[in-house]
């Protein structure tokens, strides 16, 4: 699967980090860099869609023809973003709400962020995305703000 990146690329410093996901058999969650053989894009959503009267986004479901099935989105941005990886050639597998990253801010709190998407190339590499880069709900990580894509 390839935890970091292409055969040419240095492997993510992921230490500090944990992972959970859901699948068919259930929960699970371990250390990032104990994951690399995880298939995230065959799993379940670790978080449901709300929706609500007056709700201020469009959440739904986008019909993947990479997938054969739906794919949840929570935005019109999101829904695009679906799109645009089920339309490219060598994405082989895509997940809305794929997993859990948990790691520790500056002050020792455990935050948790749950990543829009999981695409799997068919080179084998992950990545994740969706991660806000800056704004009130932006996560830092050893003072750096985890942008769009977090290769896994």
């Amino acid at each position: 699967m390839g935890l970091g990146g292409t055969s040419d690329t240095a492997p993510l410093d992921v230490g500090g980090f944990e992972v959970g996901w859901r699948d068919a058999r259930g929960e699970h969650r371990r250390p990032l860099s104990e994951a690399e053989e995880v298939e995230f894009e065959t799993g379940l959503p670790v978080r449901g869609f709300p929706s609500y009267r007056g709700q201020r986004n469009f959440p739904g479901l986008y019909w993947s023809a990479t997938m054969g099935g739906h794919v949840g989105f929570e935005s019109w941005l999101e829904r695009d973003h679906a799109m645009l990886l089920d339309f490219t050639p060598e994405v082989t597998g895509l997940l809305s709400q794929p997993l859990w990253l948990f790691w520790q801010n500056d002050k020792g709190r455990v935050v948790s962020h749950a990543p829009d998407y999981f695409a799997r190339f068919e080179d084998g590499r992950g990545v994740a995305g969706g991660l806000p880069a800056s704004g009130p709900g932006r996560r830092t990580v050893g003072g750096q703000v985890r942008g769009d894509a977090a290769g896994m």
